[in-house]
């Protein structure tokens, strides 16, 4: 079977006219009318006997996208092209939302451990990002025809917790807590668009981040 260049030429005109409707800048848009244009605000004030670092950063975006072409395969009918959007979210949103959901699950169990003593908390690693991958597909017989699949991909990096048990100026106690990242991939439901299921993940992502947070407490708990 001979396609002609023209042929060829329509084919991928067509298939990237299809890859660009989406780009990281409408990804970094979209994100930030999310978060309403600024962080997450901070809830009520953090107990005094705890401390939670690293602090704000001084950038103030709310999030970066980079584009990344995982495949592209161009063959006489079949034609496939694998992108992904991969966005950072700025480092202190997982920080104000563990620092929140603190304040939320700090149970009296923990209030008691401490005792009056100080304890600091630092945010060694926390998931913070996400790809919004996009495989999209063409065939061309007679006429051309293509269909898409996106899903969402989440940072699987785990929460990763420091802390030190201070009286004073002493460190009575320290150590680094892990707990396992419980976000997954979503996949975008039938007709629903990308903006959609975007809002969904994040939403699940601000919850996800709660019941990590219980989880890091009931072991804090345990070694302190």
């Amino acid at each position: 079977m001979k396609i002609n260049p023209v042929a060829i030429s329509v084919l991928a005109i067509f298939l990237l006219t299809l890859s660009s409707c989406l780009t990281a800048n409408k990804v970094n848009n979209f994100v930030a009318v999310h978060y309403n244009n600024e962080f997450p605000e901070p809830g009520k004030k953090m107990k005094p006997e705890i401390e939670v670092s690293p602090a704000f950063t001084s950038d103030k975006s709310i999030s970066t996208t980079v584009h990344k072409t995982d495949k592209f395969l161009p063959l006489l009918v079949y034609w496939k092209y694998d992108q992904r959007k991969n966005c950072s979210l700025n480092p202190s949103i997982p920080v104000i939302n563990f620092s929140n959901a603190i304040n939320s699950v700090a149970t009296k169990r923990l209030t008691d451990k401490l005792n009056g003593r100080k304890l600091e908390l630092i945010v060694e690693q926390a998931p913070a990002a996400f790809s919004l991958v996009i495989k999209e597909n063409l065939i061309w017989l007679i006429l051309a025809y293509s269909w898409s699949k996106i899903y969402i991909e989440p940072d699987f990096k785990d929460l990763v917790v420091s802390y030190k048990l201070m009286e004073a100026d002493n460190t009575l106690k320290s150590g680094q807590i892990t707990v396992k990242n419980i976000n997954d991939i979503k996949g975008r439901r039938f007709f629903q668009s990308w903006k959609s299921a975007t809002s969904e993940y994040l939403s699940e992502y601000n919850s996800n981040f709660t019941s990590m947070t219980k989880s890091f407490v009931d072991q804090l708990a345990e070694e302190l």
